[in-house]
């Protein structure tokens, strides 16, 4: 994989940047609008939306004091977060108990996940 499809995989592996992002797909909002509507507190929110932005996937509009977040670009992100949809509802139509094909990693502290990552960008 090239790193540009790397860092697009890794971004949307974190379910508050998938919801970030469809809250975007609905239009541009600023950093506070995203925070309140996705229950992230605005720092934990702007980490965010910041791997997003690495990635490519979103743009910021500085307007004053406000940062208004908006998708790159809607031809390519429309159809990832419908790939997303497809397969959260194919998870979500397993059986309880019934284990993901393949093996599953185990699930890492996405907090301490994310202060990584963001320091190993720095």
């Amino acid at each position: 994989m090239t790193d540009f499809v790397t860092g697009v995989c890794r971004a949307l592996a974190h379910p508050a940047r998938r919801a970030l992002l469809q809250a975007l797909s609905r239009g541009e909002c600023d950093v506070g609008g995203l925070s309140a509507g996705s229950g992230l507190d605005q720092p934990t929110a702007s980490k965010h939306l910041a791997a997003l932005r690495r990635a490519g996937l979103v743009t910021v509009r500085v307007d004053g004091r406000r940062r208004c977040y908006s998708l790159t670009s809607e031809e390519t992100v429309r159809p990832l977060l419908d790939l997303l949809t497809q397969l959260e509802s194919q998870e979500a139509r397993q059986s309880p108990g019934e284990p993901a094909s393949g093996d599953e990693p185990p699930a890492a502290d996405d907090d301490l996940a994310l202060e990584l990552e963001l320091q190993e960008e720095q």
